[in-house]
């Protein structure tokens, strides 16, 4: 417990900030992901907040759907603290923790992108992105 308490002085002001900057950012663009917001295309990682609210809400199965890897997130945020606590090279499990997630999430990454771009959620192309808009604008003052 006396870890956690340490870890929550430690980042519970970058989280505040993370989770205030990410409900405004929800409200204004009706995304919290960067890529969706600017390129139109989703990232790795599109679909786990769906997937934790849905999880949060007791659908486990189309938590599942939206995002089966959210729990390699939930296991790593149970294992991080306990990694720290108990074990003397606790930062370099977690490390490869992390390396094996990145690696599994861009795997994954892949073959969403082969089966369900741009057609079924969340892998789906948002035509209504920043850049896009902004090409259009350009073409606009050309003319």
């Amino acid at each position: 417990m006396n870890t956690c308490i340490q870890l929550l002085k430690k980042y519970g002001f970058a989280i505040t900030l993370c989770i205030i900057s990410l409900t405004i950012m929800n409200l204004i663009f009706d995304t919290v992901c960067l890529s969706t917001l600017f390129l139109g295309i989703p990232c790795p990682a599109c679909g786990i907040t769906r997937a934790t609210k849905l999880m949060l809400l007791g659908q486990f199965r189309e938590s599942f759907e939206m995002h089966p890897l959210l729990i390699l997130v939930i296991i790593g945020t149970v294992l991080c603290p306990i990694f720290q606590k108990y074990l003397n090279k606790g930062r370099l499990y977690i490390r490869l923790y992390v390396i094996m997630c990145v690696i599994i999430f861009i795997g994954f990454y892949a073959y969403r992108m082969q089966m369900y771009f741009p057609n079924v959620e969340p892998m789906t192309y948002r035509e209504n992105n920043i850049f896009a808009n902004i090409r259009i604008l350009f073409n606009n003052i050309k003319k």
